[in-house]
């Protein structure tokens, strides 16, 4: 691992090297986790690809080794406690945005998520209503949207294509 820059090496199911960063470190249940983003050829992050291993850390050096997946189920619903309870702590205000509802009325609603699909070349968003309700308890919506020169949401449009929202919601369940 390259402890300057965060970074490490796996070899992915093809067997080729992919360069990683790291995201986040933790230990829980006599075991270190790893959090990680895949990189691109030019060292960017590829959106969407987060991904988790355990590893051991090298007490001569502190660095990480014997990188390996992980195990079971109830590791990865751990990991994704841990990942969900950072969010909460760490997140910013969150992005709201007005949505008119179909009967006319206008309901708050915070932004959980938004990614682009090259594939379809459109912009999506994730959001929920903007309740004191946990967040597991509301309902989770997605519409694509038109964004501005800032990058922010200006206009929801509808999800056109059943094609369209397989991919949505494949996305959807990998967060």
């Amino acid at each position: 691992m390259n402890e300057e820059t965060q970074e490490f090496m796996i070899i992915d199911e093809n067997g080729k090297e992919q360069r990683c960063h790291v995201v986040f470190t933790f230990d829980a249940e006599d075991k270190s986790y790893v959090l990680f983003s895949l990189l691109d050829a030019n060292g960017e992050e590829i959106p969407g690809d987060l991904s988790a291993m355990t590893f051991d850390y090298d007490d001569n050096n502190g660095e990480m080794t014997n990188l390996q997946p992980v195990e079971t189920d109830a590791e990865w619903e751990m990991i994704n406690e841990v990942v969900l309870t950072l969010l909460d702590e760490f997140e910013e205000d969150p992005q709201l945005i007005t949505v008119t509802n179909e009967d006319g009325t206008d309901q708050v609603c915070e932004v959980i998520h938004t990614f682009a699909s090259e594939q379809f070349g459109k912009s999506y968003v994730l959001y929920v209503p903007a309740t004191d309700e946990p967040m597991d308890e509301r309902e989770i919506f997605a519409a694509q949207y038109l964004a501005g020169n800032d990058g922010s949401i200006e206009e929801l449009l509808p999800i056109e294509t059943d094609e369209e929202w397989v991919y949505v919601e494949d996305i959807l369940n990998e967060l």
